[in-house]
């Protein structure tokens, strides 16, 4: 079973991902996808300034860990 993926556009500040409760554990794509969404929306807040692209995917990467204690 898939799990509904729902991307937040609220700011820097979003969450990567809500996942559904039914698959709190994603497989490897939907995490990917998850945090390549946190980390753009990351970047468009900042109006895409190059050179933080690697620290838009680092942040993305542990809210995405830290969510729900994961």
């Amino acid at each position: 079973m898939k799990s509904a993926i729902t991307k937040h556009k609220i700011s820097a500040k979003v969450e990567p991902c809500a996942i559904v409760e039914s698959d709190p554990f994603p497989d490897a794509e939907n995490r990917i996808n998850c945090i390549a969404t946190a980390a753009y929306y990351m970047a468009e807040a900042r109006g895409f300034t190059p050179g933080q692209e690697l620290d838009d995917w680092l942040e993305a990467e542990e809210k995405f860990a830290k969510r729900k204690g994961h």
